[in-house]
């Protein structure tokens, strides 16, 4: 036993001073200029080591290697694609007799990826793909020499786990002149082993022109054996951004499943949870990586609040914001401007957006309304931004709609067309303007364009038409036959009737055309109907003050009963004029007196010598007619004798 012991002592010494020779006997120079070598003979690259390399024998073979870069590839401005500070690595011994190369875990610190892109498109890593072609070079056809193969049985490979401790990431694109940084990358792989899903966290600094983000990644990540496919199970992905574009800090959380293929350099994000805000969908989502970046997707949520989103979203907010800690924090002043003025919101970054998707949503709050199982199909593409074949229930009714916006124009340009069917008036007029005056089942159409965004451009430009049907409705507010009854005591001079307790007017239809044209809203074809009333007449409205200013013409053909139950023929058949001013909230309905007087004593008199014509009629003979019309020229003609 002893002397087994003395000969596996003896065996160790013998391996550790063998491994003390070779380190010293190892031309650590002749390593670099090989390696140099076969950098340059299979990718064309030049490669820059500017530290020593040093090595590990035991119980793995391993070296550290110092500061290196890798230079760009001919075409590209000078620079490196990649440069470390130092990197490391370890092989098993053992395996290898077993034709498996076990790795140990890969150090890499203080590494830095300058990913450019030329404005042909072209990258500094698309030579890397298919070593020794040059970037924009067509691969040769015909090369590839079966015979050449090796009948060798191919080794597996393994990595125990790779690890990137404060790296740097530029992602620079010339077609869009655009300049993307993450700094303080930090990447842990639990194991790396082509074909299977292993663990793997990252996070860092994202700079992109004003925003900032901090950015944690987590997931299983798989990276298939021929190397062209990346798929990330279980993806969690939370970004924390900032910047003078941002009203705030803004969290977004994700989760799903990433799929990117090389070939096409597409990402897929399927099974997916985005939050934001108050945004939380779900679905399908793809981002190519081009020129402009392409986004498809599908997308669903359960509550759409459009009016808390632009809260959030809004650079402008009214007092002092807080800090993290809940402190009022100070807002910077903002310029005064002329008059009380939204300022226009920036929507230039749609002109570098390829967008195209559909968005479902349960429930939509939008400028004080609330509508149900929304569906629309919404298109970016150079600027323009459209939806399409929008529809939604609304208020016992439904909603059709399309739009575009136009970014290319200044101010910015925009067309809608909207198509609301038997939608309930009183309560859309409640939650949109916050208006209680009209009631019915409502059917609407409009065509509008204008220019601008903010509130008082939207007025002052906006233009097209509109045409209003409302069925089995009322005006709240006004009673017009208690109206009529007050004014035919005015004129009769008899005293006025009690106010009615119920200030309401029943109509079976209410019908308008309306030409919109500078803020002004106008018609000349109003018309109401009910079975004791008819009224038809012309006004506008103006959108920048709310003002209202219609004159309707009001004839009673019903039987309308005075004060005193009687029914008052006398004034069947006349139009009386009903005036509407005041504003949206506050209308004021009222008789024009003055003409009602003129109506009523016109009407009179016409009726007074329409009798008297009669009598005459009867009682005086042709001689005598003629004999007064000598004396009283003109009289009998108004008479009609």
């Amino acid at each position: 036993m002893k002397k087994l012991l003395y000969f596996f002592g003896g065996l160790l010494l013998l391996v550790v001073l063998a491994m003390v020779v070779l380190v010293q006997l190892v031309d650590t120079d002749r390593v670099k200029r090989v390696m140099i070598d076969q950098v340059r003979e299979r990718t064309g690259r030049t490669l820059v080591i500017e530290g020593d390399i040093s090595w590990r024998f035991f119980p793995s073979v391993g070296f550290t290697l110092g500061k290196s870069a890798l230079l760009n590839p001919d075409g590209f401005a000078e620079g490196a694609t990649l440069s470390i500070g130092e990197a490391s690595l370890d092989v098993a011994l053992m395996p290898l007799l077993d034709d498996r190369i076990e790795i140990g875990e890969a150090v890499l610190n203080n590494a830095r990826l300058h990913l450019l892109t030329r404005a042909d498109g072209v990258s500094n890593l698309d030579d890397l793909s298919e070593p020794g072609r040059q970037p924009g070079q067509a691969a040769p056809a015909g090369d590839e020499q079966p015979g050449s193969v090796s009948r060798r049985s191919p080794l597996s490979f393994s990595l125990a786990g790779v690890r990137v401790e404060n790296a740097e990431v530029i992602l620079q694109d010339e077609r869009s002149d655009s300049l993307t940084r993450i700094n303080q990358v930090n990447l842990q792989l639990a194991r790396f082993a082509p074909g299977e899903f292993v663990p793997v966290s990252l996070s860092g600094d994202l700079f992109r022109d004003e925003i900032q983000a901090k950015i944690d990644t987590q997931g299983q990540l798989r990276l298939s054996p021929e190397f062209d496919r990346l798929q990330l199970e279980g993806l969690v992905l939370s970004l924390d951004a900032r910047g003078r574009v941002l009203p705030g800090n803004k969290q977004l959380q994700l989760s799903g499943s990433l799929d990117y293929v090389l070939a096409d350099k597409t990402a897929r994000i399927s099974d997916m949870q985005l939050a934001l805000g108050a945004l939380e969908v779900q679905g399908e989502l793809s981002v190519s990586h081009t020129p402009v970046p392409a986004v498809r997707f599908e997308l669903a949520t359960e509550l759409l609040d459009m009016d808390t989103l632009m809260a959030e979203w809004s650079l402008v907010e009214e007092g002092a914001g807080t800090d993290e800690d809940g402190a009022q924090a100070a807002v910077p002043e903002v310029p005064a401007t002329n008059g009380d003025k939204s300022a226009e919101p920036d929507l230039g970054f749609l002109k570098n957006l390829d967008l195209s998707g559909t968005l479902q949503a349960d429930k939509v709050l939008a400028h004080g309304m609330e509508l149900e199982r929304l569906r629309l199909l919404l298109k970016v593409a150079k600027g323009r931004l459209k939806v399409e074949d929008a529809e939604a229930s609304l208020y016992q009714g439904k909603i059709q709609a399309s739009g575009e916006l136009d970014t290319n124009k200044s101010p910015v340009a925009f067309r809608v067309h909207k198509q609301l069917e038997q939608v309930d008036a009183r309560q859309l007029l409640q939650a949109a303007l916050d208006v209680d005056h009209l009631a019915g089942s409502a059917d609407l159409s409009l065509d509008l364009q204008g220019r601008g965004l903010d509130a008082d451009s939207i007025k002052r430009s906006l233009k097209g038409n509109s045409q209003l049907h409302i069925r089995d409705g009322a005006l709240y507010g006004v009673n017009i036959p208690a109206l009529l009854r007050r004014g035919y005591a005015q004129v009769k001079g008899q005293p006025l009737p009690a106010e009615e307790a119920v200030q309401k007017t029943d109509f079976s239809a209410l019908t308008a055309d309306f030409i919109v044209s500078k803020g002004l809203v106008s018609t000349d074809n109003l018309q109401m109907a009910s079975p004791l009333l008819r009224l038809h007449g012309a006004g506008n409205t103006r959108l920048q003050d709310k003002s209202l200013d219609f004159l309707l013409d009001t004839t009673i053909v019903g039987t309308l009963e005075g004060q005193d139950g009687k029914p008052m023929d006398e004034l069947k058949g006349i139009t009386v004029p009903l005036r509407i001013t005041g504003t949206y909230q506050e209308p004021n309905y009222g008789l024009d007196m003055q003409l009602v007087f003129d109506r009523y004593l016109k009407d009179k008199v016409d009726k007074e010598a329409e009798r008297l014509s009669e009598k005459l009629g009867e009682k005086l003979d042709e001689e005598k007619l003629d004999k007064l019309r000598e004396k009283l020229p003109g009289l009998l003609d108004k008479l009609k004798l």
